[in-house]
């Protein structure tokens, strides 16, 4: 049985017409790091915390010696629009648990006045980009989706799958007669990726009207960009001295 623990950090009056936006640990923490984006940069309101018997059993350790305890949280933006945004560290372990914290999740945005849900995730590549990084689109109809290619998205050719919360609260979210789009980012996948959050962004601004600051986020970019530099040029080196050695077996 999947326990479900609630804290109300504060009272808060439902928004109105707001967008509720998941931005759940995935690959390339891509949706985290741009969830946590918007609240940094308009001032989120954490509003309640959620805890679920199915999060890993554990807490984590923070450098000041503090823990984290293994939760999803919600936080509220009023202004430039209104937002429910879903961060935290972690997701649910079974399928039994992503589907009852996404349900719950979904109900809670709606109860803080979500009518409009965007989900938001990476998809992985596999391997460090050599060209611009495309954003993908998935909606809960092909009308929606389609009016989502004015803003660059493109459509998978592979179709393929959604996992977790960001697929599942385009479920619950339809059930809920709320549309509902899925933003994925290519990502290399395998290091956490503030470039593809800055790509989701990108494209998430635009399909709400709103501005967004991403100097912080590019900044970030940056440093990822030139520690896989350096990666790369360690496998390179690595893959020429296997040459080489190679080589010497030959006069």
């Amino acid at each position: 049985m999947i326990n479900l623990f609630e804290k109300k950090i504060k009272e808060h009056e439902p928004l109105k017409d707001a967008v509720l936006i998941e931005g759940l640990p995935g690959i390339g923490h891509v949706g985290r790091i741009a969830a946590e984006h918007l609240i940094d940069e308009f001032n989120g309101e954490k509003v309640m915390e959620i805890y679920c018997s199915d999060f890993p059993p554990q807490v984590n350790v923070k450098p000041d010696g503090s823990v984290e305890f293994m939760s999803n949280d919600i936080y509220l933006i009023e202004e430039p629009i209104p937002m429910v945004i879903i961060v935290g560290n972690t997701q649910s372990l079974s399928p039994a648990g992503q589907y009852e914290v996404s349900k719950r999740l979904m109900e809670l945005g709606i109860e803080y006045g979500a009518t409009k849900t965007y989900t938001l995730g990476g998809l992985g590549i596999g391997q460090i980009p050599t060209e611009d990084l495309k954003v993908y689109v998935a909606s809960t109809s092909a009308e929606i989706a389609e009016q989502h290619k004015e803003y660059g998205v493109e459509f998978r050719d592979d179709n393929g799958s959604i996992l977790g919360a960001a697929g599942l609260m385009l479920m619950f979210s339809k059930l809920n007669n709320i549309e509902a789009t899925c933003l994925m980012a290519e990502t290399i996948g395998y290091v956490v990726d503030p470039k593809a959050s800055t790509n989701v962004l990108n494209v998430l601004s635009k399909a709400l009207g709103f501005e967004v600051d991403s100097k912080k986020l590019e900044q970030r970019a940056l440093e990822v960009e030139k520690l896989l530099e350096k990666v790369q040029l360690t496998q390179e080196e690595s893959e020429l001295s296997n040459e080489n050695d190679d080589l010497s077996y030959f006069g």
